[in-house]
């Protein structure tokens, strides 16, 4: 956990590739509730014309729908809960219905691993600005969880919405972004608070947790340019300075 002089906790925002899992950009937040307004000053500071984003839901607000398909001419995936009840809610009604009338528009994903197996159905439908700023579909999502037996545990459903049309993403596209979004996770929180035990910083002054938190993005950036999925093993392959500069041709 990063704090500031005064000992109070330090909120940092911060954009990460999906494909290669490195660090874009990052800026410090004043508090929790000031999230998504330093998340949209991040992004306007960020060369994402063509791309696809994904968030959090604290970040689906029409505001940040706006800025990213109309000044950031790029493209939105945005999960919709408590924050925006009536587009929930829109989307809830648009998307209801037996699985039999949405096989057109469906996608299963299957997944075992780490002890269970896990599938994920995503059914879309078509949607316009009346539902949310620059959107073109909404999305059911349901996650089912079980035993590698067959026997399921648990099921989730959530509801999204995205400003690419069908034409350029299917159900089984708008699947790939969502499940690529829950891994940051695994790619970025949980290596920044277990392997480089951020949580554990005792820095207190001035701009220093800040500082150090771009020296860990820079490491975790450097590991995966490397090609490197195990964080921690590469901390101790790229301890050679000449290693580490190899990454960028240096």
């Amino acid at each position: 956990m990063l704090s500031t002089a005064d000992g109070g906790r330090v909120f940092l925002v911060g954009a990460i590739s999906h494909e290669h899992g490195v660090i874009l950009g990052q800026c410090q937040v004043a508090d929790k509730k000031g999230e998504a307004s330093a998340a949209r000053a991040l992004l306007g500071r960020m060369q994402v014309a063509g791309m696809v984003l994904t968030m959090d839901a604290l970040h689906t607000t029409k505001a940040t729908a706006r800025l990213v398909t109309e000044r950031l001419e790029a493209h939105y995936v945005l999960i919709l809960k408590g924050n925006q009840p009536l587009a929930r809610a829109a989307a809830h009604a648009l998307l209801s219905g037996p699985d039999s009338d949405w096989m057109a528009t469906t996608a299963i994903d299957d997944d075992r691993g780490h002890g269970r197996r896990e599938r994920r159905t995503l059914r879309t439908a078509p949607a316009d600005d009346t539902l949310f700023p620059g959107a073109r579909q909404a999305f059911r999502l349901r996650r089912d969880v079980g035993d590698l037996d067959g026997t399921w545990t648990s099921k989730e459903i959530v509801f999204g919405i995205t400003s690419l049309p069908a034409a350029l993403a299917g159900p089984t596209h708008l699947n790939h972004y969502e499940r690529a979004h829950w891994g940051v996770e695994n790619r970025l929180n949980w290596v920044r608070d277990v392997t480089f035990r951020e949580d554990h910083s005792q820095l207190r002054t001035g701009a220093a947790p800040r500082a150090l938190a771009c020296f860990r993005n820079l490491a975790i950036s450097t590991i995966r340019l490397a090609g490197r999925a195990n964080i921690a093993h590469a901390r101790r392959d790229l301890l050679d300075h000449n290693a580490a500069f190899a990454v960028y041709n240096i």
